[in-house]
């Protein structure tokens, strides 16, 4: 009879371990967040566009009058930057171009360019306007 009562006394400690384990790894998986793990997500890209107001070439900066306000953006070695369609820098960027991409905002808060196209936006031609009207009208 004492064997059995240790026996069961076993079985249910083990079983009581089994339940309880997978919650304490939940709660550990649950920590309290990092100081600055918020700084270091990247929020959602919002496109910009407006003619190009200036051009600081050692603050790697642009600024643009938008149809809102003036802004001033920040360009870094991670931005893609085009022009007519193929790549280029941020010295082929002249004053009074119009402008357009894509930016983030950075841990400080300050606009980031994910993507930067110089000159007007190029025009698409007719066959490829004619698939998206034909996969548009499919959907």
């Amino acid at each position: 009879m004492q064997k059995s009562l240790s026996y069961l006394l076993a079985i249910s400690l083990l079983t009581a371990i089994g339940l309880i384990a997978p919650i304490g790894s939940r709660a550990a998986e649950k920590k309290a967040p990092i100081e600055g793990a918020e700084k270091e997500k990247p929020s959602s890209r919002t496109p910009f566009h407006g003619k190009l107001n200036a051009v600081d070439k050692s603050a790697m900066t642009i600024t643009l009058d938008g149809k809102e306000r003036k802004r001033t953006i920040l360009v870094t070695s991670q931005t893609r930057i085009a022009k007519a369609g193929k790549p280029a820098t941020l010295e082929d960027a002249l004053v009074g171009d119009e402008i357009g991409g894509q930016l983030v905002k950075n841990g400080d808060g300050k606009e980031e360019a994910v993507s930067l196209r110089l000159g007007p936006k190029p025009e698409e031609k007719p066959a490829d306007k004619k698939e998206k009207t034909a996969k548009n009208a499919a959907k």
